[in-house]
């Protein structure tokens, strides 16, 4: 078997359950100006499903499907068009909503002087969540698609450039069926298809500016696709004048190229965009790591040294490491962070350092993301020459100001991570650190790994010798083990700085007992226990509760349970299982209800569907993961206001509500007053959280709520 074959696999083995794990907290990061995802034409031998999975593996959350592509190997002859049978379309969003994978444009797609025709198009655009259709359609067809338009709001037209002698091959043309038309008609830009025409992509990416909309990104060297940066259209030039247009777009990756096996060249072009996004301001992410040289790390070069574009570290018999050694950024400190890198080991064993103090020449304590070929330990948390082992994989742990370290649930089951493939041996993987205030979280490869609230005594950052207790900044590593020969590679290293608007986590609770929650009514009614929650096999309306800890779930019809902690302008987060069919609500300070619910099947979200505010606000879309499965939720709210009188100022407001890690609302939706069912009925500065347990089974975990910063 080829390097590239294997490489599939190894891609397909880790798509298969990443759709059932949270992604890294998407929240903390800026809004995108650019926005990468792939043509499902670059894997057109391939199902749609297949290229979904393969978009996922890359690390892309956006993709464009075209017409006539086969949906799935169970259907192979259901293609994906808008003429596709209403199940099948609710089959390919579910298919993209499990992937975590958004359809954001659909094309190359006919739009003719038809409006019956071109209205079937912009149905499904509407149906899917498409936003940009991209055609080329005769001239005569423009008053038909500007109506519709202008009709449907959001749904843009981008006119695509097959090579000469398509109708569009001239970026002039384009612009000629432009002119005076809607800003929602645009042009989709494919750069290499100017190329094959013998246009200059740079010039004509000048000629088009203010008319694009969407790109079918290429570079070309000669007649066939090559990684970017590689090749003869200078993509670093396009995307330095894409900057200077202030575009705000998809980039669709569309590699027509080495059709069966390109993956391994895709996956090139991808840190490609992202460091030059970042060195043309589109991103606020700063790469440390200049994939030359050391510039800005400093460690023993008889052991460090940068090969093929990665740091690369090395012991043998002749060159042994003296002890644990690292190589240190010298950019500066890291306080509050997200850091991604990726690591390939080929024996041995070593780790990421964040938040670190240099404690001798080289040699580190603090934090360590572990790195290693065994499993489940590589993503477990260490504390390199201070609290040993802390965080193991799978676990949410809290550590108490006396320095006592409490595991109160899973993030993940470590067995689960290992038959998925989490990790992938002697290749390389990425890992996303994220740091604020006392909560912190590793991911590999996408799969929550660890999460710890360390409520431990700060240490003296300035302090070599003070390294017993919790850190709030420190510096960034990366280690050799001391022991036999061993290899460890670094490479596409990026931090960004968080500027974090809400103080240290609180934990609503311990995963061992409901003592800090009470219930609403005669606690001789309530169904609320703690323990261990799966939805059952031969009843999926019922969940199965195990003995352990982690979980509070109510197991049938009985009373709303509420914390003692009460809290104004915050940040929840939580997790939530429901079975099949199944209601429940969260009342944010008792009053306002998020809805719960089994919402899995639905196409169009009503405001009692899953993510609705109940009564007040649909969800922008349907977000929801299969029944008995769990799903986070994400909220920032505001509270109502109050004079000196106790008359309200201001409505409490729901700032954004994210469902595994999709907005469901976004716009400061306002509540005029409480919702049906709170907890007292009337509004306050201050309440508590609160879950309807009287509507059916329903679990819940890792419950943290972050206060606004003062």
């Amino acid at each position: 078997m080829n390097k590239e074959a294997k490489f599939i696999i190894v891609l397909l083995v880790f798509v298969l359950c990443i759709c059932c794990l949270p992604r890294p907290d998407a929240a903390y990061g800026a809004q995108e100006n650019w926005r990468l995802g792939m043509q499902a034409y670059t894997f057109n031998r391939f199902t749609f499903y297949e290229a979904v999975d393969k978009t996922a593996a890359l690390g892309l959350r956006y993709i464009e499907a075209y017409p006539g592509q086969r949906l799935s190997k169970e259907k192979p002859d259901i293609k994906t068009n808008h003429n596709m049978p209403s199940r099948e379309k609710k089959e390919m969003l579910q298919k993209l909503r499990e992937a975590g994978v958004k359809l954001v444009n659909y094309g190359v797609v006919g739009l003719p002087n038809n409006e019956a025709e071109c209205r079937k198009v912009f149905n499904f655009a509407r149906e899917m969540g498409i936003e940009t259709i991209v055609s080329e359609p005769p001239e005569d067809a423009f008053d038909i698609i500007e109506k519709l338009c202008k009709e449907y709001k959001i749904i843009k037209v981008a006119i695509h450039n097959h090579p000469k002698p398509s109708r569009y091959w001239n970026p002039d043309t384009v612009l000629k069926v432009c002119k005076g038309r809607s800003e929602l008609i645009g042009a989709c830009a494919d750069t290499g298809h100017w190329f094959r025409s013998g246009i200059n992509p740079v010039e004509s990416l000048k000629k088009l500016k203010g008319h694009i909309i969407s790109l079918h990104f290429k570079d070309l060297d000669g007649g066939h696709d090559v990684i970017w940066g590689t090749g003869k259209c200078n993509v670093k030039a396009m995307l330095a004048e894409l900057a200077r247009q202030n575009f705000k777009g998809v980039f669709s990756i569309e590699y027509e190229h080495n059709w069966l096996n390109s993956m391994p060249e895709i996956a090139e072009c991808v840190p490609y965009f992202e460091r030059t996004a970042a060195e043309l301001g589109q991103t606020d992410w700063q790469w440390i790591f200049n994939g030359k040289d050391l510039t800005g790390w400093d460690g023993d070069l008889r052991l460090w040294s940068v090969k093929d574009g990665a740091i690369h570290g090395q012991t043998t018999k002749e060159k042994p490491a003296r002890g644990n050694t690292f190589i240190v950024w010298r950019g500066g400190k890291l306080k509050d962070f997200e850091l991604k890198l990726k690591f390939r080991i080929q024996n041995g064993n070593s780790g990421v350092q964040y938040r670190s103090k240099e404690v001798d020449k080289w040699v580190i304590s603090g934090y360590q993301a572990e790195v290693c070929n065994s499993q489940p330990q590589v993503g477990f948390l260490y504390h390199e020459k201070g609290r040993a082992r802390l965080v193991n994989v799978g676990d949410i742990m809290v550590i108490d100001k006396d320095g006592k370290k409490n595991v109160i649930g899973k993030v993940s089951d470590k067995d689960e991570l290992i038959k998925t493939g989490y990790y992938k041996m002697k290749d390389w993987n990425e890992y996303t650190i994220i740091a604020q205030g006392n909560h912190l979280k590793h991911f590999l490869n996408g799969y929550p790994t660890i999460e710890l609230i360390d409520n431990d005594r700060v240490t003296d950052p300035d302090d070599p010798k003070d390294r017993r207790g919790a850190a709030r900044e420190g510096v960034l590593a990366l280690q050799i083990h001391a022991g036999p020969p061993m290899v460890v590679e670094f490479k596409d290293i990026r931090k960004r700085d968080l500027k974090p608007k809400y103080d240290d986590a609180v934990v609503l609770f311990n995963g061992r007992d409901l003592s800090s929650w009470e219930a609403k009514g005669d606690k001789s009614r309530s169904k609320w226990e703690v323990g261990v929650a799966a939805m059952s096999t031969e009843n999926p309306k019922r969940l199965v509760i195990k003995k352990g800890i982690g979980e509070m779930i109510c197991h049938g019809s009985g009373l709303d349970l509420y914390s003692e902690a009460k809290f104004g302008d915050c940040r929840i987060e939580l997790e939530v299982m429901v079975p099949k069919g199944s209601n429940s609500g969260i009342y944010v300070m008792g009053e306002y209800e998020i809805q719960v619910l089994d919402s899995w099947d639905r196409v169009k979200m009503g405001r009692g569907d899953m993510g609705a505010i109940y009564g007040a606000g649909a969800p922008l879309v349907n977000a929801c993961k299969r029944p008995g499965e769990w799903q986070k939720y994400v909220i920032e709210f505001q509270a109502p206001r109050f004079d000196a009188n106790g008359r309200k100022t201001e409505n409490a407001k729901f700032i954004k509500v994210e469902l595994n890690g999709e907005v469901l609302h976004e716009k400061n939706l306002e509540m005029t007053g409480s919702t049906g069912g709170a907890l007292a009925g009337r509004e306050a500065p201050f309440g508590p959280l609160m879950f309807q347990g009287h509507h059916g089974p329903v679990a819940y975990r890792n419950i943290i709520v972050k206060p606004l910063a003062k």
